[in-house]
């Protein structure tokens, strides 16, 4: 016969599934293991890396000047929002500002405030700056029009408690929230954004007013945003700030993806690795599994074969089976490692000592559909050489075989 009777192929495959729940079931497992560990791989760095992306599109810079000893304690201001009180030696605004291929260079002021404040359970880093020239506050402010930052106004991160209108006292001095910034994952979620002009009055009024005084030098900065010239080199125009201004360190995106990579490597290297050595132990043993499945069935098959089936149908119908398995192991490994590391999320971020937040729904898609071919792929191959075969019987000689 040239074409298959109707043998109501999905039927078929239901009733093989259902028929064998126990080793399907350790199949199955297999399959959400290999599943599972792909994408929470590809969960972390993808989430690192748009918390990353969204954290420096906040700052607004494209380059971040800060004393080089206080250099790894910007890195985790920015970052993990790891309040700290810094300053440099000599500021070195106005030579920065004069460099070629600077447009514009903001400063900014580093406070960490005082444990116990209302609006968080752990310190709070606090970052003085001039609206005039500030990047990190002035794309909020031009989303928002109509709202101005005045006297004692400050703009909180994404985890900073208090509704907007509120107040919340620093040091003894009391500020007006008057806007939020969006989640990013990083350290600037964890800040709180103030006029220079009112983090010096603060700073006055709390050897008075606060439990302990705060003290910040006039004229002295903590860091220096920086925003290049169209076409400027961002390399050339950092060694150049590195060159005039010394004991400087510069800090860019590209540094600092570097640094979340390095802190995520040794995760995802596991991952990754668990994942290869899953795939390469799965194989065999799903193909072995499979081999064993085909020998049970060889009577089944014959007698398919007997009524009119072709090869072609009996290979379709094993590959069906086998890839409903890994589809549905496929997704119930990604749905438990979705709900675990949403659930984990600000526990990882702490532990791995990274920005993180939850991926887009399309890259999440993206990272699900690229474990779920991995598994249905690790099917095909396992389940494609014994239905092969398998067909290579002749059905009326095994027919024969199984009633003797």
């Amino acid at each position: 016969m040239s074409n298959s009777p109707q043998f109501g192929f999905f039927r078929l495959i239901a009733a093989n599934l259902t028929n064998r729940p126990h080793r399907n079931l350790a199949t199955i497992i297999a399959f959400a293991i290999i599943a599972a560990t792909l994408f929470s791989a590809q969960y972390l760095m993808s989430g690192a890396q748009q918390s990353l992306d969204a954290g420096m599109s906040r700052m607004g810079a494209d380059i971040m000047v800060v004393p080089a000893e206080y250099n790894a304690k910007a890195e985790t201001v920015i970052l993990m929002g790891e309040p700290n009180t810094f300053f440099f030696n000599d500021s070195g605004f106005d030579k920065i500002s004069k460099i070629t291929g600077v447009a514009k260079a903001s400063p900014q002021i580093f406070i960490a405030t005082l444990a116990g404040q209302s609006c968080c359970s752990g310190l709070v880093q606090l970052i003085a700056m001039d609206p005039s020239n500030d990047f990190t506050v002035s794309a909020w402010l031009k989303e928002n029009p109509g709202v101005t930052m005045g006297k004692d106004d400050i703009i909180v991160g994404s985890k900073i408690i208090g509704d907007i209108g509120s107040d919340i006292r620093f040091y003894g001095h009391s500020f007006h929230v008057i806007g939020r910034l969006a989640q990013t994952g990083m350290g600037v979620d964890m800040a709180v954004f103030t006029r220079i002009e009112d983090a010096y009055v603060m700073a006055d009024e709390s050897g008075v007013k606060a439990v302990q005084k705060v003290t910040i030098p006039r004229g002295m900065v903590s860091a220096v945003l920086v925003k290049l010239e169209p076409g400027a080199s961002r390399t050339a125009v950092a060694s150049e700030i590195r060159a005039k201004i010394p004991e400087t360190k510069t800090i860019t995106p590209d540094g600092l993806l570097g640094a979340v990579t390095a802190q995520l490597g040794a995760v995802t290297r596991l991952l990754y690795g668990s994942t290869l050595a899953v795939t390469m132990v799965s194989i065999p043993l799903l193909a072995f599994i499979s081999a064993m499945v085909a020998h049970e069935r060889r009577r089944e098959v014959a007698i398919l074969r007997a009524l009119g089936a072709t090869k072609t149908y009996v290979v379709r119908l094993m590959l069906s089976e086998s890839f409903s398995i890994s589809i549905v192991g496929g997704l119930i490994g990604i749905g438990s490692a979705a709900v675990i590391l949403v659930f984990f999320q600000d526990f990882i971020a702490v532990s791995f000592k990274i920005p993180f937040i939850i991926p887009s729904p399309m890259t999440i898609m993206y990272d699900g559909v690229s474990a779920l071919l991995l598994s249905a792929g690790i099917g095909g191959i396992s389940s494609l050489g014994p239905a092969i075969l398998i067909n290579r019987s002749e059905p009326y000689e095994t027919i024969r075989k199984g009633e003797s």
